[in-house]
């Protein structure tokens, strides 16, 4: 064995001295069961630190939205910290993994009203079972293998609230962004699409209980009603 081999036996031979003390010690692995579940050290070893690194903190960024668009200069700040430059703002900006839209009286500054893209469990929970489905005219693909959609878009002031939410399967969801099919909330859950064409269709939530006017035809098919005509020559468009 040649002397550096030997020499780099004898360092992995070391023992690693500690310097801390008991009490820190204790507060550090007491941080270690709190944030990953297992007492490691505090990052002592290497997969002690591994187990750490996977914690990712929240920092909350208050930027306005006429700094991000350059039209105006400063105003960000880190809550708890203080005030930002604009470069450092927008960089935290374009790197969040959401946002938390705040409305502000012109006058006082004071919030009014707090938004964010994504719905909450809640919302979730709720759309799932009004929907059901996919919510363009004729799909039936289940609610839960579906997006939620802002029939406004968030991104044009649509807020995040149960009465601009529905739920669109992956292929309909592009349909209603890239093509010219368009989309209204009339309360209720009602949606009403307008096509490229400009007809109109209604869909509903599967579970409203409502009377079909077909009902109160007479079934007789020699008697051709228009209203029944109509609504015959009326298919889903997919």
């Amino acid at each position: 064995m040649g002397h550096d081999a030997a020499h780099a036996d004898a360092d992995a031979a070391a023992p690693v001295l500690d310097e801390r003390t008991q009490t820190q010690i204790m507060a550090d692995v007491f941080c270690d069961l709190l944030l990953t579940s297992v007492p490691d050290g505090h990052g002592a070893t290497d997969q002690a630190r591994t187990a750490l690194g996977v914690i990712t903190p929240t920092v909350q960024v208050t930027i306005p939205a006429t700094t991000l668009a350059g039209t105006t200069i400063g105003g960000a700040a880190v809550a708890g910290f203080g005030p930002i430059d604009d470069d450092t703002a927008k960089q935290l900006a374009g790197a969040a993994p959401a946002w938390i839209r705040v409305f502000t009286d012109p006058c006082s500054g004071v919030p009014i009203s707090v938004d964010r893209y994504r719905p909450r469990a809640q919302q979730k929970l709720f759309l799932q079972v009004r929907d059901q489905q996919c919510r363009f005219p004729g799909c039936r693909r289940p609610a839960k293998k579906c997006d939620i959609d802002h029939a406004i878009a968030y991104a044009e002031g649509g807020p995040t609230c149960l009465c601009n939410l529905e739920h669109l399967c992956e292929r309909h969801h592009t349909v209603k962004h890239e093509t010219d099919w368009f989309v209204e909330q009339l309360g209720g859950g009602i949606l009403r699409w307008t096509a490229p064409t400009l007809r109109t269709h209604i869909t509903r939530p599967p579970g409203t209980v409502r009377f079909e006017l077909t009902a109160l035809l007479d079934p007789d098919p020699k008697h051709r009603h228009a209203i029944r005509q109509g609504l015959e020559r009326d298919p889903a468009p997919f």
